[in-house]
């Protein structure tokens, strides 16, 4: 190529840049590009780049694959040692308690028997035989049993008493007709009936009740007391024999005990029985007259001592009244 050719093609090209710096002619202005685009390819100047082929649409997006969650795996078993508690509602299964299945039939298989047999008998006797005449049969028991009841206030080392308990015995056996009659309650000796046994010398010797009874004929009872009782019924035959040793004597005087307290008891039952749950409030009123029973055993001196409040009789629960019908009107 010569000389003059060369020259004239340079003139034509003219210059890259201008001096403020913007593209000349002839030279494709610069294109901004975000960080981490591609970087378009220039244009060429002179091909013809043909038809335009559209670009292809970028696939769909998929829905999520919902991924199944395992369920979670239940605790393991708390292993041997480990603390568990269980919590009883039923006020039956408590520590005084523990025979509450065997108690609960037995009660069922008593209260039938009462309901059939025992409350119309004793309520025939209530009717046929004067007030009178079962406060004094009463007292002929209770005389018999001055002899338990002297022992055992020995036994709990209170002899004052002890002899009180033996001149009402005198008393009430001469006076009073073998018993019959409660002389010496009244002016001038002034010397009530205070029973006792061995149940209430066991307790007041530190004693606890054991397990919680309730026993055919007995009725509630405990461990301790059922104990205490077997003691009473024999130190008497067994000490002065005949005739209180026969059985004439044993079921006379059991049949005449059980109806007395079948009538006295009679209001106090039919609390119970009208009670949410019979057994509960029958074994209820028991332990806490019991406890009552015991505590008042010791002096106050003592009860003051060792923080044991006054002995108060639990009362007995009254019986809910049935409703009265209200008579409704025929509509006109």
């Amino acid at each position: 190529m010569s000389t003059i050719g060369l020259a004239v093609m340079l003139v034509a090209a003219g210059p890259a840049f201008q001096e403020d710096g913007q593209p000349g002619a002839g030279q494709a202005a610069a294109i901004p590009v975000a960080a981490g685009q591609p970087v378009p390819s220039p244009a060429a100047p002179a091909a013809d780049p043909g038809p335009a082929v559209p670009a292809a649409d970028p696939p769909p997006l998929e829905a999520p694959v919902a991924v199944p969650v395992p369920a979670q795996a239940p605790a393991p078993a708390s292993a041997e040692g480990d603390n568990v508690i269980i919590v009883s509602a039923d006020p039956r299964a408590s520590r005084v308690d523990p025979l509450a299945g065997i108690n609960v039939a037995s009660f069922e298989a008593i209260e039938a028997i009462d309901k059939a047999v025992v409350a119309p008998v004793a309520g025939n006797y209530e009717k046929i035989v004067p007030k009178p005449v079962r406060n004094g049969l009463r007292n002929v028991l209770a005389n018999l049993a001055e002899p338990i009841v002297f022992l055992n206030y020995l036994l709990q080392f209170k002899p004052g008493k002890a002899l009180e308990t033996v001149a009402r015995f005198g008393i009430n056996s001469t006076i009073g007709v073998a018993g019959l009659f409660d002389m010496a309650k009244r002016k001038p000796f002034h010397l009530p009936y205070r029973p006792n046994g061995f149940a209430n010398t066991f307790a007041y010797h530190g004693i606890g009740n054991g397990p919680y009874l309730f026993l055919p004929v007995l009725g509630p009872t405990t461990a301790r007391d059922l104990v205490g009782r077997l003691l009473d019924v024999a130190v008497v035959p067994t000490a002065v024999g005949s005739p209180f040793n026969t059985s004439a004597y044993s079921i006379g005087t059991g049949v005449v005990k059980s109806l007395n307290d079948r009538v006295e008891f009679d209001g106090n039952i039919a609390a119970n029985r009208s009670s949410a749950d019979p057994y509960v409030a029958t074994r209820d009123f028991y332990l806490k007259r019991r406890q009552a029973e015991i505590d008042a055993l010791h002096s106050a001196a003592y009860r003051a001592r060792k923080g044991i409040p006054d002995p108060v009789s639990p009362p007995v629960p009254a019986i809910p009244e049935a409703p009265v019908p209200v008579p409704v009107e025929p509509a006109p």
